[in-house]
């Protein structure tokens, strides 16, 4: 055992001396081991040095929050949730279920930019797809064979959604602008 330990140690130790010629001498050792003058200096030391100078692993000393990214119709990609069903690996055929492609997007309506017109007009195109009780709008896509393609459809269908209700609204405004002229 003991010669065990020995040789052990003496492997630390031709380790450290290779270590030590590459490494700056101001450098704090968190782990160091020393018996005939020889110091161990861990490989990870570079590690230790930029946790203890504050430093990021991409060279900046401060945390930057990510850019929140949108989609077309405005709404932050953050606050989406998308549901899908999986049965697991089946041994028995079918070996694909039905509605395991299916997707369900779930979005808060107050993360989508709409005045109070547009928020009517959106609440008769969706219908009973937004909850009022919670206020999410839910919409769903099986069209496709793929969860990819139907998660790509249905953030689409979003799209179109919010761009329908901005113009329909726009035409209401429109219309009842005209309607205000012609009663003056």
């Amino acid at each position: 055992m003991a010669a065990r330990r020995m040789k052990l140690l003496s492997m630390l130790q031709q380790s450290a001396r290779i270590q030590t010629g590459r490494q700056n001498n101001s450098v704090r050792l968190f782990a160091s081991v020393t018996q005939g003058g020889g110091e161990y200096v861990s490989p990870f030391q570079e590690i230790f040095n930029t946790i203890e100078e504050g430093k990021t692993f991409l060279g900046s000393e401060e945390f930057r929050i990510p850019e929140t990214k949108f989609l077309k119709c405005g709404v932050p990609e953050n606050v989406l949730r998308f549901k899908t069903t999986t049965y697991g690996r089946l041994l028995e055929e079918p070996y694909v279920r039905p509605n395991e492609h299916r997707i369900t997007l779930q979005v808060p309506v107050s993360y989508i930019p709409l005045n109070d017109i547009e928020q009517i007009a959106l609440r008769e195109i969706v219908g009973t797809r937004l909850n009022e009780e919670t206020g999410l709008l839910q919409l769903s896509s099986a069209q496709f064979g793929s969860r990819i393609e139907n998660k790509r459809h249905v953030v689409s269908m979003l799209d179109r959604i919010v761009d329908s209700t901005k113009s329909l609204a726009s035409k209401v405004q429109a219309e009842i602008g005209s309607m205000e002229t012609a009663n003056a």
